[in-house]
C-alpha cells in the first residue's frame, strides 16, 4: 500500500477535528442536559470538568496521534502496541480503542439519518402542520406521533438511512485530504452560519423571550453541588462532546505532519467545539423552547429523552414561525451537517486500523468498514433498545474505562518526562510542566469518580438483564470485539515483519 496520507493545510486539520468533535451532542445532547440538570447548576461542574480533564486529555490525543503517526500507525490497536513492543495484548486491548467509536458510530449513523430525513420533509412541507396553544405537550403531541411513526422505522426512514450511509462512504473513499477536509472546509463554516442565523431567530422569538432560556443556563449557581449525579453527567458531557476516550481525535493527529503544533491545534478543537456547544447549542433549542412555552415546562420536555428538544419541541417551535417550514429545514440540515463530520470521524480508527495494520488498500478498507457499519445501523433500525445498549456500553462505559487507560499508558508507562518533552516538540504555546501533573493525577481522580457512581456503584442491576433484544445487543459487542481481537493478533505477524525490515535495510545503509 502507498504512504500514509497528512492533511494537507492546518486549517483542514482544525476544522477536520473540530468537526470530529462537533456533533449532536453540542447542539442537541448539551441544551437537553443543561435543563433537565437546572441550567446554570449544571454549568458549574461543566466548566470543571472541561478544564481539570476535558481539556487535559484533548492534549494526550493529540501529542501521542502525532508520535505515534511519525511511526505508521493511527489506530488505539497500533498506538497501544507501540507502547509494548507490539505485544498481543497490548494490541488487543487497543482494539477496545477502536471499537467503541464504531460501535457509537453503528446507532449515530441511524441518528444522523434522520436529520437528513426531517431536513428533507421540512424543504417539502411534510411536517405536521403547528398546533396553537399553551400547553407545551398538546403543541408537540404532532410532533411526537410523527417521530415515533418515522423511526418505527418507516420505509422512508430505512430510504434516508441508505443515503446517508452512501455519503459517508463516498466522502470516506476520497480519503482524508480530498473527502474529509473537504467536507470539514465546507461543513464546519456552514454549522457556523446557520447557527447563528438560528440562534438569533430563537433568541427573537416573542419579543427576545428567547433571552430568558440563555439566562437560564448561564445563571450560574452552586445549588447541586455536591449532587453526584450532576457532576456525572457533566462530566459525560464533555466527554462525549469532545469525542475523548474513543481515540478518534489521536486518530485525525496521526496524519498531521511531524512538526506540526499539536498544543496548538488541541487548544483550538476545544475552543472551536465549545464555542459552538456554549453560544450556538445554548442559544438555540432552550430559548426556543423558553419563547413558545414556559420556564417550568423545559424540564419536563427534556425528561422526556435527549431528542425530543430536536425532534419533537423544535419543530412545534419553528413551524410557529413565517416560513418555517425553510427555517426547520436550516435546523434539521445543521443537525445533519454536525451529525456528518462526526460520524466521518467515527469510522475512520477502524480504516486507520485496516490501512496501518493489515496494510490494505484503501478502498478495501473502506468498504469493509462501511459493510460492517451498515451492518449495526441494520440492527440499530430494526432492533428494539440496541441504540440504548450500544449507546450505554460504548458511548458511556468503555468509554470511560479507555480514557483511564489512555492516561496510564501515555502518562505513566511512556514517562512523565517523556510526554512532557513529546508535547514540547514545535509548540507556540509552552504549558508548564505542572499541566502534565494534573493529567498524571487530577484527571484519572475524576474518571475515578464517575466510574464509581456510574457503573460499579450499580454493576448489578446493570449487568442482570432479561430482555432477548439487550442480549442481543450484548452478544454483538462482545462478537465485534472478538473480530477486531483477531484483526489485532494477525496484523501483528504483519507490523512485526515490517519493522524487521526496516532495521535491515537501515543497518545496510552506509
Amino acid at each position: 500500500m502507498g504512504k500514509r496520507e497528512r492533511w494537507r493545510s492546518r486549517i483542514g486539520v482544525i476544522l477536520a477535528a473540530a468537526g470530529n468533535a462537533v456533533g449532536l451532542g453540542n447542539i442537541l445532547r448539551f441544551p437537553s442536559k443543561a435543563a433537565l440538570y437546572g441550567g446554570g447548576a449544571f454549568m458549574v461542574p461543566y466548566f470543571i470538568a472541561f478544564l481539570l480533564m476535558g481539556l487535559p486529555l484533548m492534549i494526550v490525543e493529540w501529542v501521542i496521534g502525532r508520535y505515534a503517526g511519525r511511526h505508521g500507525h493511527g489506530s488505539m490497536t497500533g498506538i497501544l502496541g507501540l507502547f509494548f513492543n507490539h505485544s498481543n495484548w497490548s494490541r488487543i486491548l487497543g482494539s477496545v480503542g477502536v471499537a467503541i467509536p464504531v460501535l457509537i458510530c453503528m446507532y449515530y449513523i441511524y441518528i444522523e439519518s434522520w436529520t437528513l430525513g426531517f431536513a428533507f420533509l421540512s424543504l417539502f412541507n411534510q411536517i405536521p402542520a403547528p398546533v396553537v396553544s399553551s400547553d407545551p405537550h398538546e403543541a408537540v403531541r404532532p410532533y411526537v406521533s410523527f417521530f415515533k411513526d418515522y423511526t418505527y422505522p418507516s420505509i422512508l426512514a430505512y430510504f434516508f438511512l441508505l443515503i446517508t450511509i452512501a455519503i459517508n462512504w463516498v466522502v470516506l473513499q476520497r480519503g482524508v485530504v480530498r473527502g474529509i477536509e473537504l467536507i470539514a472546509k465546507v461543513g464546519m463554516p456552514s454549522i457556523l452560519l446557520f447557527g447563528i442565523f438560528l440562534a438569533i431567530v430563537a433568541l427573537s422569538t416573542r419579543d427576545w423571550a428567547g433571552v430568558e432560556g440563555l439566562k437560564f443556563i448561564y445563571n450560574l449557581n452552586f445549588s447541586r453541588i455536591t449532587d453526584p449525579t450532576v457532576w456525572i453527567e457533566a462530566s459525560g458531557q464533555i466527554f462525549f462532546t469532545l469525542s475523548l476516550g474513543m481515540g478518534a481525535i489521536a486518530v485525525y493527529a496521526s496524519y498531521v505532519r511531524p512538526r506540526e503544533d499539536v498544543v496548538k491545534a488541541g487548544f483550538w478543537t476545544a475552543g472551536i467545539n465549545e464555542f459552538i456547544e456554549l453560544v450556538i447549542g445554548a442559544s438555540i433549542a432552550i430559548p426556543a423552547a423558553f419563547a413558545m412555552f414556559s420556564a417550568v415546562a423545559i424540564p419536563e420536555l427534556a425528561k422526556e429523552g435527549t431528542f425530543r428538544l430536536g425532534f419533537m419541541t423544535m419543530p412545534a417551535v419553528l413551524m410557529n414561525l413565517p416560513f418555517g417550514g425553510l427555517v426547520s429545514f436550516i435546523w434539521f440540515f445543521l443537525l445533519f451537517l454536525a451529525a456528518l463530520t462526526s460520524s466521518l470521524a467515527l469510522i475512520q480508527p477502524l480504516i486507520a486500523l485496516f490501512e496501518d495494520e493489515m496494510k490494505w488498500e484503501h478502498s478495501k478498507a473502506v468498504a469493509v468498514a462501511m459493510i460492517l457499519v451498515t451492518i449495526g445501523a441494520h440492527f440499530s433500525a430494526f432492533v428494539p433498545h440496541f441504540i440504548d445498549e450500544l449507546d450505554f456500553w460504548a458511548g458511556c462505559v468503555m468509554l470511560l474505562f479507555f480514557g483511564l487507560i489512555e492516561i496510564i499508558v501515555f502518562i505513566w508507562i511512556f514517562g512523565i518526562d517523556n510526554f512532557y518533552n513529546e508535547l514540547k516538540q514545535n509548540c507556540t504555546i509552552k504549558l508548564p510542566k505542572a499541566f502534565v501533573y494534573v493529567i498524571a493525577f487530577v484527571s484519572p481522580l475524576f474518571l475515578l469518580f464517575i466510574i464509581y457512581f456510574w457503573v460499579i456503584k450499580d454493576f448489578g442491576k446493570i449487568i442482570m438483564v432479561t430482555e432477548s433484544t439487550k442480549i442481543i445487543a450484548r452478544v454483538f459487542i462482545v462478537l465485534f470485539l472478538i473480530f477486531l481481537s483477531i484483526i489485532a493478533v494477525k496484523s501483528r505477524k504483519i507490523i512485526l515483519r515490517d519493522l524487521r525490515y526496516t532495521r535491515i535495510i537501515k543497518n545496510k545503509e552506509p
